[in-house]
Parts: structure tokens; C-alpha cells; sequence
């Protein structure tokens, strides 16, 4: 069963599969499927690294409301109901309404996850996917870096920033998310990105 659902985008999310509601056995992306899909594509995913915070999410949403209820019950077998109990199972319901809020992403985090799905498909972050998908992608977008004559490295692609043609913002800023994790990549994509919404405007 998939629970934990973290990171809406447009119908785009993460979840986390677990065995008996106890078990968590890997962490998925979904995209959002139009009408058209079969029921079976609709319920395939992407795999992607463990999310630990789907996982205590999941746990909050589904383990902490039966927690709450079951405290109460349990302590009514053996004797009188304490205001401590009733506090603590007040408390439990607290922190599970707590985690079914948790997990959004702020609007300037989901613009910037809507551009990389412009040209990925995938409105994720890219340090999540497993590094085999990554490299697909990371390929398949500097196949049309090479064939614009767009640079292909950090400061190549600074240096040209300003004549780079808006309409290859979004390529660029994929391009550059998916190259590296290191400092010059992200330095690199947060210029283009901020290039884009100058252009965009």
C-alpha cells in the first residue's frame, strides 16, 4: 500500500510503498497520467531513493490516529480513564493533523519543479531519482544542448547566459539541474533560473 504523499505537483507526488502498513520497502514518484491512461499505467511510478520524509509521515497519518483511540480503550480495561491519557491521545491526534498538512512545498519550490517537467516530464528534484534514471535524462538533455551549440559546462553556459533564446531557458535550467550536484551546477541553475523569470515577466 502507498502512503506518505509528499511533494504535490499538479497531480505529480511521492509515496512511499509499505508492507501491511508497517514496512516500508521503497520510496516512488508519480506523475500525473491524463484521462486516457489505463488503470495500469496510472498506478506505475518511478522509483527513487528512500524518503525518510514520506516515511515518518506515513506513520503519523496512519499509526497516530489509532494510537489515539486505542489509548484511551486500552487504559478503560484496566481502571478509571486519567486526564493524562485523554491529553496524551489529544496530543497524538495533534501531531497526525500535523502530518497530513505536512509535506507541501512552497509555491516558489513547485514553479521551479513545474520548469524542470516542461522538459523532463518529471516534476521532482533530481538529487531524489535513483542516479541510472538521472543519467538517462541528464543524456537525453544535453543530446538537444549539443544540437542548439548551447555550452555543456557551468561557466560555458554563464558566459553565454544573456544570448541564450528564452524559449532554451527551460532546457538549460534542466540541463543544469540534472548535470551535477555540486556548487557550480547549482550556482549555474540558479542563474538561469533567475534569468527565466526575468524573461518570463
Amino acid at each position: 500500500m502507498m502512503i506518505g504523499r509528499i511533494d504535490e505537483v499538479d497531480g505529480h507526488f511521492v509515496a512511499t510503498k509499505f508492507v501491511g502498513l508497517l514496512v516500508p520497502t521503497e520510496s516512488m514518484y508519480f506523475a500525473h497520467r491524463n484521462g486516457r491512461s489505463t488503470s495500469s499505467e496510472a498506478s506505475a511510478g518511478v522509483r527513487i531513493q528512500r524518503d525518510w520524509r514520506s516515511i515518518a509521515l506515513g506513520y503519523g497519518r496512519v499509526w497516530l490516529p489509532v494510537v489515539a483511540l486505542a489509548l484511551p480503550i486500552a487504559r478503560a480495561c484496566v481502571g478509571p480513564v486519567h486526564a493524562t491519557t485523554w491529553i496524551v491521545s489529544a496530543a497524538f491526534l495533534g501531531i497526525s493533523l500535523a502530518a497530513h498538512r505536512g509535506g507541501r512545498l512552497a509555491e516558489a519550490e513547485k514553479a521551479k519543479l513545474r520548469l524542470l517537467g516542461s522538459v523532463t516530464g518529471l516534476r521532482i528534484d533530481p538529487e531524489r531519482l535513483r542516479s541510472s534514471t538521472r543519467d538517462v535524462k541528464r543524456d537525453s538533455l544535453g543530446d538537444l544542448m549539443e544540437k542548439g551549440g548551447i555550452p555543456m559546462t557551468p561557466e560555458g553556459i554563464l558566459s553565454v547566459l544573456d544570448d541564450i533564446p528564452m524559449p532554451a531557458m527551460p532546457l538549460v535550467y534542466g540541463y543544469a539541474r540534472y548535470a551535477g550536484e555540486d556548487p557550480a551546477w547549482r550556482h549555474c541553475a540558479e542563474l538561469v533560473y533567475q534569468r527565466y523569470q526575468q524573461g518570463d515577466m
